[in-house]
């Protein structure tokens, strides 16, 4: 694949021998032929008003993944794990802006990759974690769900978030439980607040633990309604989840998600409102005992 300033947007590429130098090198030095290679994806130069990315391509195997990354200096750097070693997995959305993020456990401890994207191509980056899940879990594939089995759990959510859910919970994962939450403000001013925690929504599905929150507001001047657009999903797979523990606080609580992949031990933080603490703790009893991995085990919460 030749590169050009016609690129824009990310595209998938049929085999290691349409990627453009230095990836085609690379993916040759690491794979040999590259015919273990069941998704590439190449991504062009993504530029925000404050950060440029690098172009890269995401590779994935039946055993590993493998981003090469073209650096501006003209340098390649080339981040690869196998599955074992994944922790989670996590998609942004917002308008045109995407990023795929990749978290896993190195030798000197845990790690993670992005890959930022224009959404036109979003479909690319869902398969990819629809595969590395897959990875994640040595399965190959899921027998397909008909999302309108959820609507029960789901009507009592605001509409965003209704339709959220059929868009970002993996193909052929079943939703089971969840429990939603407010945005938590602080101070007292209505024109002047600070955002701790944004809205958002943690379920469980039959395989993974599933967060669905808007994006965090960064501004302290709440002039009016502030409009968001996108959310962030956070993918934490049972096979990954070591145990557990809720810290109370007001106005946050955090939920401790202990991982493990490996030898590696890492803690996934989510913040919440501190009222929402016994529905939280209720959600994570239920989805450990029906996990089909098991009950890892719970923690108990260190006082307030």
């Amino acid at each position: 694949m030749a590169g050009g300033w016609w690129e824009r947007f990310s595209s998938r590429l049929p085999s290691a021998a349409d990627a453009r130098e230095p990836f085609g090198e690379e993916l040759r030095r690491h794979w040999g032929d590259g015919s273990q290679a069941r998704l590439l994806i190449y991504t062009p130069p993504h530029e925000t008003v404050k950060a440029r990315s690098p172009a890269s391509v995401l590779a994935l195997s039946n055993q590993e993944w493998m981003l090469v990354e073209e650096m501006a200096d003209g340098s390649v750097r080339v981040t690869r794990s196998d599955y074992d070693r994944t922790l989670w997995v996590e998609l942004t959305s917002i308008l045109l802006y995407g990023a795929l993020r990749i978290a896993f456990f190195t030798e000197t401890g845990s790690g993670s990759v992005s890959v930022e994207f224009n959404t036109v191509a979003r479909r690319y980056y869902d398969e990819a974690i629809q595969r590395v899940l897959d990875g994640m879990d040595g399965i190959e594939a899921c027998p397909p769900v008909d999302p309108g089995e959820w609507e029960p759990l789901l009507e009592p959510l605001p509409l965003k978030f209704r339709n959220a859910f059929p868009r970002f919970t993996p193909p052929g994962q079943c939703l089971l439980a969840l429990v939603a939450w407010p945005a938590v403000l602080g101070a007292r001013r209505r024109w002047f607040q600070h955002e701790l925690c944004p809205e958002a929504v943690l379920a469980f599905t039959n395989r993974e633990l599933l967060l669905i929150s808007e994006e965090a507001t960064w501004t302290w001047l709440r002039l009016g309604r502030n409009d968001k657009y996108g959310f962030i999903i956070t993918h934490c797979p049972f096979s990954r989840l070591a145990g557990w523990r809720v810290q109370p606080g007001d106005p946050l609580a955090t939920l401790e998600l202990s991982l493990r992949a490996g030898r590696g031990t890492d803690v996934l933080r989510i913040n919440f409102p501190g009222d929402r603490h016994g529905e939280v703790t209720r959600l994570l009893e239920r989805a450990m005992a029906q996990s089909p991995s098991g009950n890892p085990g719970r923690r108990p919460a260190e006082p307030a």
